[in-house]
């Protein structure tokens, strides 16, 4: 991961947090000698927690013949080992299933669910590795995408939703921060200490290939049979998951072919086995999700699907498709470098002449009203020459996100130079406006930015011209003459003691 992203992350304020308990349980797992009672006593003093166990330890799911009917009962039927790792899981989805944003989290928890199921049923027909902990894996292998979900909550909810299926979503991770969420969640695990077969089962979930190489984090990630488990997890959840569950199906059959040898049978015996998997899962972590009957439908579907292909057409086809999405993901990242600003993410001046035009005539066209405003950070120069360049690039980085968060979807926002912003409001009249800006002006000066580099954090404050086009004035017909109009504004607002808002007018000059 680039240092700068690493600082970024560092800098966030509002990323997942692990709970205490999650944590003694991990020390607990940690330690080389642990008892019974040890466990017992510490899980003890979450109610939620130990029923959550006893329900497991009676579930059918864990295949164990005695009923458990205490605490310590469930933990003797189930094993320390298994104990603790479920314990883990627990905790963590009730913490993470509270953390809010603009991810659809009831997507996540169901693709969380599948994921898992998959996982063990993967591994039960392989023979091999825990099953708890490789449920675990499976559910948790997407944490990253909270993380991502916490730094940029308006953008990635519109990413998320946009996207055609999770490998795509993932490619356009790649392209805002040249990262994706199973290296964030590989970052966030390792901040929490969460064991290493968790951390590596996140960062191989897409990419199991990359845990061969010696660079990424040497000894650490050298279990790659989970992580071909959990990154086959991941395309198997796609087919309950997306809208496409014929193309997804596809996907998972030539993975699984490619990594055990797997012919239509034996993927769609697996198959079969995830929908009732997920009926159980659901009950013990208690997680809403799609009926079973669905479930079993759409495994039904997948299994007519690979009848009616060779394995050989499967295969090629999603190698084919592999190779497409990969080329539109580069396309992606060309068409995001030629339109964003690369310090702020906002769009670059450049790209903004051509929306802005675009935005204009649609006005004109519809006799609506257009909103024009330029936002300059006053003194901005005294934080490059007291504290560096850097710690200015970071300010400005953090006002933009200010005002992100202040914007509609259909708003247009770019850095126009400097210190200085643009923001265009489409349909929006003199009194909203108003309001707006000053909302604006506001949230910018009672935000604290960090400067990095261990400098306190400063507070700026902003000055801000807007023009308003609605036909009426004859001085505002062009989209030039809309940002002069601002820009004379904002001279205005300047020269009135900063931290203000001027909305040019027959007076303005």
């Amino acid at each position: 991961m680039k240092p700068e992203i690493e600082k970024r992350l560092e800098r966030a304020q509002s990323l997942p947090t692990i709970p205490g308990v999650a944590q003694r349980i991990v020390e607990l797992g940690q330690q080389a000698e642990v008892d019974t009672t040890e466990v017992s006593e510490v899980l003890s003093r979450d109610p939620a927690l130990t029923a959550k166990i006893l329900r497991a330890a009676n579930s059918p799911i864990f295949a164990h013949r005695r009923k458990a009917s205490s605490l310590r009962e469930a933990v003797m039927a189930l094993g320390l080992e298994a104990t603790l790792t479920l314990a883990l899981g627990f905790v963590l989805v009730r913490n993470l299933n509270s953390v809010s944003g603009r991810l659809d989290y009831h997507a996540f928890w169901r693709r969380a669910m599948v994921s898992g199921a998959a996982a063990q049923s993967i591994s039960e027909r392989i023979g091999r590795l825990n099953t708890e902990e490789v449920l675990l894996a499976g559910m948790l292998q997407d944490i990253g995408m909270l993380v991502f979900d916490a730094l940029m909550p308006r953008e990635y909810g519109r990413l998320a939703a946009k996207a055609e299926d999770h490998e795509s979503l993932r490619l356009a991770e790649k392209n805002i921060l040249e990262v994706d969420h199973a290296e964030l969640g590989f970052w966030l695990m390792q901040r929490w200490n969460l064991p290493e077969y968790l951390q590596c089962a996140a960062f191989a979930s897409h990419e199991p290939e990359l845990m061969d190489l010696p660079e990424n984090e040497g000894d650490l990630c050298q279990q790659k049979e989970l992580g071909k488990i959990v990154a086959l997890s991941s395309r198997m959840a796609d087919i309950w998951v997306t809208r496409d569950s014929d193309s997804a199906t596809m996907q998972a059959a030539s993975l699984a072919y490619e990594f055990y040898g797997w012919d239509q049978g034996a993927f769609g015996d697996v198959l079969s086995n995830v929908a009732e998997l997920v009926r159980h899962l659901t009950d013990v972590y208690e997680i809403d999700n799609a009926s079973v009957e669905d479930l079993a439908a759409i495994s039904d579907q997948a299994r007519e699907t690979l009848t009616l292909r060779s394995l050989h057409m499967i295969h090629e086809a999603a190698q084919e498709r592999r190779r497409n999405q990969e080329l539109e993901a580069q396309n992606s990242i060309l068409k995001d470098q030629a339109e964003k600003d690369a310090l702020t993410e906002l769009y670059n001046r450049r790209h903004l002449e051509k929306r802005l035009k675009q935005a204009f005539a649609q006005a004109r066209k519809h006799n609506k009203t257009m909103a024009l405003a330029l936002i300059d950070l006053d003194y901005f120069k005294r934080v490059n020459d007291e504290l560096g360049h850097q710690a200015g690039d970071a300010v400005l980085y953090g006002v933009a996100q200010v005002l992100r968060q202040q914007v509609r979807d259909d708003d247009i926002l770019a850095r126009y130079g400097g210190e200085e912003f643009l923001l265009a409001l489409p349909d929006v009249g003199e009194l909203a406006a108003k309001g707006i800006m000053q909302r604006i002006r506001k949230a910018i000066a009672e935000t604290e930015y960090s400067p990095g580099a261990g400098a306190p954090a400063r507070r700026i404050t902003t000055s801000i011209g807007y023009a308003i086009s609605d036909g009426s004035d004859s001085r505002l017909d062009s989209v030039e003459a809309l940002i002069e109009a601002a820009d004379k504004a904002l001279y205005r607002a300047k020269v009135g003691g900063r931290n203000r808002v001027e909305l040019f007018g027959p007076e303005v000059h």
